[in-house]
């Protein structure tokens, strides 16, 4: 991509002069003077229309009145449902300082498939439209073009948004939710082998980032190979989860890493406590540490069926431009958010996000009729279930009944320990006091169990280490 340069084009209606950068060698059609008939609701007045030397790719500029009524958002779905454009993404932005709806949207051409990425923003009732059109193939290679325009779009003559542009339609956290999934979709499009090699704890990758202290790979619970999916059991967020066949998973116990061979994609998986924040105050935290990280990152949040997202761009590792989205739904736990960090080359990164929607979409609680879970067995992932609804009582009985020996109070202990954590995190701290207090009481009785004074010994060193783990636990 060519540097760029700002170009000032004229109002062709209501005092619409405007400046943008642009590609510097990018050609600059006249348009011809005709008046627009706005009496039509979906029709927009050119305003200036832009391409690429190889005419391939368009930036194109219109307006028209804002409608009477309804929202920005209403207006932007309005107009791109009329115009044969269904969004993939779509949320809240700002342009020119006004509210502003920026998503992108796929439509066929002779051309093959082709990446629409638009803009709408309302300024003294004037409604502008701005769109960048690529091929599917080339969409990458003009995305920080279309970063640059959207910053530096201004009206020579702005007059400020309306009350509507700005009603709670449009605020981030109600943006229009959409599918970026193609219906039918599945993992089997993700899908880089014909089996579920890649989940053999011993092959050759796997075996090496367990040596190196990596992590492991998650139990597998189950194939589908029609289907060209696998499910594990994803011990750092206490759940099952769907992947693709071809794929690499490593687990560490705080996070669960799922990688492609080549090393373009990575999709992290992990649990973040909310604290008394909701998911609009958690991306405000990763944005404000993604701007002390890089030097010019570019952002964008979206809403996409239930999924609240934060993308990054315009960043790099190394010398490797990358890409980053931060995908969050509410975890399987009370109190976190459950967090998909998607990490990939701008080229690979549509297909990234898909990709974790998918596994994100098929999160579930583990349920007793399941294969163990990582190391943990049946009767352990039953008694964290009731522990997590409350019924502290069943959640006991469910060990006790299930072991029949003095592992059943170390179990205890662990389950209380991992209660406290949890409540902890989530700012409860009576909660978390209560829960430390039960991890003590079991862990004592596990220690008086003993039967030889050997035994005893080394229960005890087992109940000390506990304690001293837990304490230091309970103070951060």
């Amino acid at each position: 991509m060519s540097r760029s340069r700002l170009y000032e084009f004229p109002g062709r209606i209501a005092e619409l002069d405007f400046s943008v950068e642009l590609p510097a060698d990018w050609i600059v059609h006249e348009l011809p003077a005709e008046a627009a008939d706005f009496d039509n609701p979906a029709v927009l007045q050119p305003l200036a229309l832009v391409t690429a030397p190889h005419a391939a790719l368009v930036f194109a500029f219109a307006a028209r009145p804002a409608y009477g009524d309804g929202t920005l958002r209403d207006w932007a779905r309005y107009l791109l449902e009329q115009n044969g454009l269904q969004p993939s993404a779509i949320g809240a932005h700002e342009v020119a300082g006004v509210p502003a709806q920026v998503g992108e949207a796929t439509q066929e051409s002779d051309l093959g498939p082709l990446l629409v990425r638009f803009a709408f923003l309302e300024d003294g009732g004037r409604l502008v439209n701005i769109t960048l059109t690529a091929p599917e193939m080339l969409a990458g290679a003009v995305q920080q073009a279309w970063f640059g325009a959207l910053e530096s779009f201004a009206l020579a003559k702005p007059h400020g948004a309306s009350p509507t542009a700005a009603a709670p339609g449009t605020r981030r956290e109600e943006a229009e939710p959409v599918a970026a999934t193609p219906p039918g979709a599945g993992f089997a499009a993700h899908a880089l082998a014909d089996t579920p090699a890649t989940l053999d704890p011993e092959h050759p990758l796997n075996a090496s980032l367990r040596d190196r202290g990596v992590g492991l790979v998650p139990r597998l619970v189950a194939t589908d190979p029609a289907a060209r999916q696998a499910t594990v059991a994803a011990g750092a967020i206490e759940a099952l989860i769907d992947l693709p066949f071809g794929w690499h998973v490593i687990d560490d116990g705080k996070r669960t890493l799922l990688l492609d061979p080549g090393g373009a994609v990575q999709v992290n998986l992990d649990l973040i406590p909310l604290r008394g924040r909701d998911p609009a105050g958690l991306l405000d935290a990763i944005e404000a540490e993604a701007r002390g990280s890089y030097p010019a990152p570019e952002f964008m949040r979206l809403e996409q069926d239930g999924i609240t997202a934060l993308g990054v761009r315009n960043i790099a590792d190394g010398g490797t431009a990358i890409e980053q989205y931060h995908l969050l739904v509410p975890g399987l736990t009370a109190g976190f958010m459950l967090r998909a960090r998607v990490t990939a080359t701008p080229e690979r990164s549509a297909a990234a996000v898909n990709l974790a929607e998918l596994i994100l979409r098929s999160v579930r609680r583990p349920q007793a009729s399941d294969e163990p879970a990582g190391d943990r067995p049946a009767w352990w992932r039953k008694a964290r279930a009731l522990e997590d609804e409350g019924k502290l009582e069943d959640a006991e009985q469910a060990i006790l009944k299930a072991v029949d020996h003095i592992g059943a109070a170390a179990s205890l202990a662990e389950l209380y320990r991992q209660r406290m954590l949890r409540l902890r995190d989530a700012g409860d701290r009576k909660g978390a006091r209560a829960a430390f207090d039960k991890a003590c009481e079991w862990i004592h009785f596990y220690a008086s169990q003993a039967t030889s004074g050997g035994e005893g010994a080394a229960l005890s060193r087992e109940r000390d280490a506990f304690l001293k783990r837990l304490e230091g636990e309970i103070s951060r």
